[in-house]
């Protein structure tokens, strides 16, 4: 089965299922959507964004290419930058989602010569600085999910009574209980474990362009 075929996207799902990809924090944190508690946004932002770029490549949309950057005037360390290249037809994926937008944001970087790294695709996706970037990441991937029907916007005199911008319905709670994390999960497995140069360039860089996005 292909990930396009299941109701929810890697990114999706991780958010949905929030406690089982991301540590659990007592304040400033992630109010999550299906359950009690709280979680580390930041982290889990990270995790959303590795899914939706790894998710695209194992679709063959994408590819990496991890360069080496030029060593400075007073420096012998080496930096390296992760690269995306577009290939392929883009996925189906459902509508307004986390995947989409990272490979449309690839795209037009790649097509204008730019600078199409990991951290600057993060940072065109962001599209504006926040005090804590990782919540545009998160009510991005909200909107997604309300705009497909899965989750209900909570407005007016209701949001006095929720801790949370969005309701999400029983039935849609078990409907991504029910699916499978272990594909997701194997992607991230397979990347550290078979390329383990990237996986940790991919997190530095996802985790950077977050922190770019923070108001000064």
């Amino acid at each position: 089965m292909l990930l396009t075929d299941l109701p929810f996207t890697p990114s999706e799902l991780i958010l949905l299922n929030g406690d089982r990809f991301a540590p659990e924090v007592e304040k400033d944190g992630h109010q999550l959507l299906c359950s009690d508690g709280m979680v580390d946004g930041h982290y889990l932002a990270v995790m959303m964004i590795a899914a939706a770029f790894l998710a695209n490549e194992e679709m063959k949309a994408l590819s990496f290419e991890l360069s080496a950057k030029p060593k400075g005037l007073f420096t012998s360390t080496r930096k390296y930058s992760l690269q995306i290249k577009p290939m392929g037809q883009p996925p189906n994926w459902n509508g307004y989602t986390l995947e989409s937008a990272v490979l449309f944001s690839a795209g037009q970087l790649f097509s204008v010569q730019g600078d199409y790294s990991v951290r600057n695709i993060v940072y065109t996706v962001l599209l504006e600085n926040r005090a804590r970037p990782w919540e545009k990441v998160i009510e991005f991937v909200e909107w997604g999910l309300a705009t497909s029907n899965w989750l209900m916007p909570v407005e007016g005199d209701a949001t006095k009574a929720f801790q949370t911008p969005f309701i999400c319905p029983v039935k849609v709670q078990e409907l991504a209980f029910a699916q499978p994390l272990s594909p997701i999960k194997q992607l991230f497995s397979m990347c550290k474990k078979s390329t383990p140069e990237v996986w940790k360039q991919l997190l530095a860089e996802i985790d950077l362009g977050l922190k770019d996005r923070i108001e000064k």
